[in-house]
């Protein structure tokens, strides 16, 4: 709202992203694993990372942002972070369907070999990042650092969710530890769903869905006690 390029201004940071990595890896000579192009490859990581980190984030700033919608009685935080997942949410699956438009335009293969997967990552990631930021927005109303904590996780987790690589990369051992992270496993079932060549699935859909069933519950319980705390 304050950029006069409006969502656009999101196109444009998802493309820089995308853009860095993939003129590193064209200098490289690095290919994408499993038959995908460089360009889906690296779309399907960074839109679902930004889907998961952006609706984290903006829960977590969704009270202090809009304290003046706060003073009316019908408006409660839980209502601030459900309107900012489904912006996010609406932001990045618009952003996603312009630039893979593009790349379409300019020759680039697409292909979806599980349309159930596809729409699974879309719907879950968003899911997950209100669940966990519902957790760390009512953790943070008692724990305060944890607003400095979070940003150093996520700039972590950054490196670690298989953004610019696949988990099959490395060997089991590893990559099993890799796999706990369930943003890594939603990344790498969106990559399945859009490639040709990946011969054994290395997610698991009880996993990704418990995840973001307990950070829900526990996440809404947290926020009515943090709410309820506010309030005294």
């Amino acid at each position: 709202g304050a950029s006069r390029l409006g969502y656009l201004w999101a196109v444009i940071q998802t493309m820089f992203g995308i853009g860095i990595f993939w003129g590193i890896r064209e200098i490289a000579g690095a290919r994408a694993p499993h038959g995908m192009s460089v360009l889906m490859f690296l779309l399907a990581g960074f839109g679902l990372w930004a889907t998961f980190s952006e609706t984290l984030t903006k829960c977590m700033s969704a009270a202090s942002g809009n304290k003046a919608l706060l003073t009316f009685p019908q408006v409660t935080p839980l209502d601030l972070m459900l309107s900012r997942t489904v912006v996010v949410w609406g932001t990045q699956l618009s952003s996603g369907c312009v630039i893979t438009g593009i790349a379409a335009f300019c020759g680039t293969s697409l292909y979806v070999s599980d349309w159930t997967g596809l729409f699974a990552a879309f719907l879950l990631t968003p899911l997950l990042g209100l669940g966990c930021g519902m957790l760390c927005a009512s953790l943070a109303v008692f724990w305060p650092t944890l607003e400095k904590i979070v940003p150093m996780i996520l700039r972590i987790l950054f490196f670690a969710s298989g953004i610019f690589f696949s988990v099959s990369m490395f060997p089991k051992n590893i990559a099993d530890i890799l796999l706990l992270n369930p943003v890594m496993q939603l990344i790498e079932l969106l990559r399945q769903s859009l490639s040709r060549g990946y011969v054994a699935p290395t997610y698991d859909y009880l996993y990704i869905v418990a995840f973001c069933v307990v950070s829900l519950c526990l996440g809404g319980l947290l926020e009515r006690y943090a709410r309820k705390r506010a309030e005294q």
